[in-house]
Order: C-alpha cells, then structure tokens, then sequence
C-alpha cells in the first residue's frame, strides 16, 4: 500500500515538472548593452537622434520540436524609449549633445532596426537556434550623407528547444553587437563631426 502512494506522489510530480517546462508563447524584452570604445571626435556637437523600428512583424520566428509544437517567438513590446536613452549616453560619449531629430539638424542620425530573425533546428543530438538581426544608420550633415547597413548573427546550442530565456538573449546580443558596431564606427562619427 505504502509503495502505490509512493509510486502516485511521483507520477504527479513528474506530471507536473514536465508541464512546468513545456515550452510557451515567447514576448521577449530587448535590453540591449552597448560598448563604445571609439574616442571622442566631438565637443558637444549637436545632433538629431531618431530610432525606428522598421521590421515588417512583431514575429521574430518559433522555437520547438517540429515532430510535436511549435511556439511563436515574438518582440511586441515598445522599445523605442529604452534603445533611444542607451544610445544617446553612447553618442554623448562620442562627443556630442543628443537632441531628438527635426528637419531643421544641420546633423542628424537615423537608426532603424530594419530586420530581427530567429532560426531554431533541431538535430539527432541538439537544437541549433541563431539569432540574425540588421539595424541601419542614416546619417547627414550639412554637405554629406552616410549610410550603412550592419548586420550580426547570434548562435546558441541548447539541449531541448530554446526557453524564452535563451532567445531573450540571443536577441540582446545581437542587437547589443550590431548598435556596438555602428556607434564604435569612426566613419560615421567623424562625418558627422565636420
């Protein structure tokens, strides 16, 4: 009798452990962190700051087990307010006085986050999820215009399908490499600076 109780109490909490961890809709937050080590080319120079967020959908891409269920994966939220007060500290690093974009700048720089992708593959052995993202600048002076394009890929194995905490930080560092790499871009800043 003993043993029936036992052998219940665990088949419960396996039942439930297994319901723990089954894998749901992903809303991932983007809290990027950006490095700047580019030097100084500037005294607070004034420019015109805009981000926009240009992706065609919300939806980033699904994570699961193709044989079972699928999950979207997805960034809905405004971040917009956050990605704009991180990349005007990094700016202001750079040289410059930070002030929201107007058709009256002399400079000003655009950056829109044209594309964020999830793939997620699972193999006989594991699940291979990477994260693709592009983000542009568009910037102007008075004589001159300067436009890239930077794209980064983020890469991650994990045992079983991807948790919302591991595409958060794909996503994060992704964006967080890409926005890197446009604000240590001397090119950019250096035009700007003229």
């Amino acid at each position: 009798m003993q043993t029936i109780k036992w052998t219940s109490v665990l088949a419960i909490l396996v039942a439930v452990s297994i319901q723990g961890c089954a894998l749901k809709p992903q809303k991932l937050h983007l809290d990027p962190e950006i490095a700047v080590t580019g030097d100084s080319v500037a005294t607070d120079t004034l420019l015109g700051l805009s981000i926009v967020d240009e992706r065609p959908t919300t939806l980033l891409g699904e994570v699961g087990d193709p044989n079972a269920e699928m999950v979207p994966v997805s960034l809905e939220e405004d971040f917009i307010p956050l990605l704009t007060e991180r990349v005007s500290e990094s700016v202001e690093k750079r040289g410059f006085s930070v002030v929201p974009t107007s058709d009256a700048m002399t400079r000003s720089l655009v950056i829109k986050i044209t594309s964020l992708v999830l793939n997620s593959e699972k193999t006989p052995f594991n699940f291979q999820t990477e994260l693709l993202a592009e983000v542009t600048a568009s910037a102007r002076n008075v004589n001159d215009r300067y436009e890239r394009r930077y794209y980064v890929r983020s890469y991650q194995e994990t045992a079983g399908p991807p948790f919302e905490k591991h595409s958060n930080q794909l996503v994060n560092e992704a964006v967080s490499q890409a926005l890197s790499d446009m604000l240590n871009d001397d090119r950019l800043f250096e035009m700007l600076a003229l």
